[in-house]
């Protein structure tokens, strides 16, 4: 019965990841079928790579960056929307800010280029009817500017995301805990953070994890806003791999890459399996009690 599964798993997953290890050893192009063994060349040229250590500064930006205001204010969101609106309110607000997670990664990107463009662009445009300065080379083509206008892209499609399974985890938190710290005087306030949080702590741990490892992976949004620039101040992993592999035909360059992203997202991975388990240990526990 396992079989089909694992016969599918072996293909298309051991498979590409062995070879993906075994020619990141090796020095090739995709216009020729020599390949030759340089052994851990690829990867010592990774630790003398400015950009390389750029892209994975860049990564780890938009990582604290997205747990910090995507978990933080889908927490905020998701409590006023269980607490503080009505069920008809709530349901429509819910629509409206989880609507940018269903539309395209790259129709997300042509929209903002449009929103930061410096000279038609709506944020800009404000700014100036504000009388506030704004960047002399635009939010994208400034390199101190670009990849936090990368992170706030990112925030306003996936923090519905967040929301949502924030959301999903407060309604099963039982109504007698919040009448109970009503009548101590509590306030909403007081009540998400004494309440609500330590009830769901699980859910909040899980939607940090699921967006630690999103940040990991995120290549769209990157290669639609910026394509790495301007002079790489915004390149991530996968965008530097993805260049690497069909811009320089530096495959075997491109593979080292591929396996420095492999083991931080595996490394996150196991992360979060520890803690289903953990989790599940934890129901169990709480079952036999």
């Amino acid at each position: 019965m396992l079989a089909p599964a694992l016969i599918f798993f072996a293909i298309f997953i051991l498979y590409p990841l062995f070879n993906t290890v075994r020619f990141s050893f090796y020095e090739y192009s995709l216009t020729s079928a020599n390949k030759v063994f340089v052994g851990l060349a690829n990867y010592f040229d990774l630790g003398r790579d400015s950009v390389f250590w750029v892209s994975l500064r860049n990564n780890l930006i938009i990582l604290v960056g997205s747990v910090t205001l995507q978990v933080s204010v889908g927490l905020i969101l998701a409590a006023i929307l269980q607490r503080g609106l009505s069920r008809r309110w709530s349901s429509a607000a819910q629509v409206i800010i989880f609507a940018p997670m269903v539309m395209s990664s790259v129709a997300v990107g042509l929209l903002w280029q449009l929103v930061l463009n410096p000279s038609i662009g709506l944020l800009d445009t404000l700014l100036r009817a504000l009388h506030l300065p704004s960047p002399m080379l635009g939010w994208l083509g400034d390199p101190q500017l670009a990849i936090f206008s990368v992170l706030l892209v990112a925030c306003w499609q996936f923090t519905g995301f967040m929301m949502v399974i924030l959301l999903a985890g407060m309604q099963g938190v039982p109504p007698e805990l919040y009448e109970a710290g009503r009548l101590d005087g509590a306030n909403e306030v007081q009540m998400l953070a004494f309440i609500t949080i330590p009830v769901i702590r699980n859910v909040v741990i899980a939607a940090v994890l699921i967006t630690m490892i999103g940040a990991f992976k995120v290549f769209d949004l990157v290669y639609v806003l910026t394509s790495g620039g301007p002079a790489n101040a915004s390149e991530v992993l996968a965008t530097y791999l993805y260049k690497n592999a069909f811009n320089l035909d530096r495959m075997g360059y491109a593979n080292a890459i591929a396996v420095i992203l492999l083991m931080l997202s595996m490394m996150l991975g196991v992360v979060q399996l520890r803690f289903n388990a953990a989790q599940a240990r934890s129901a169990q526990d709480k079952a036999k009690a």
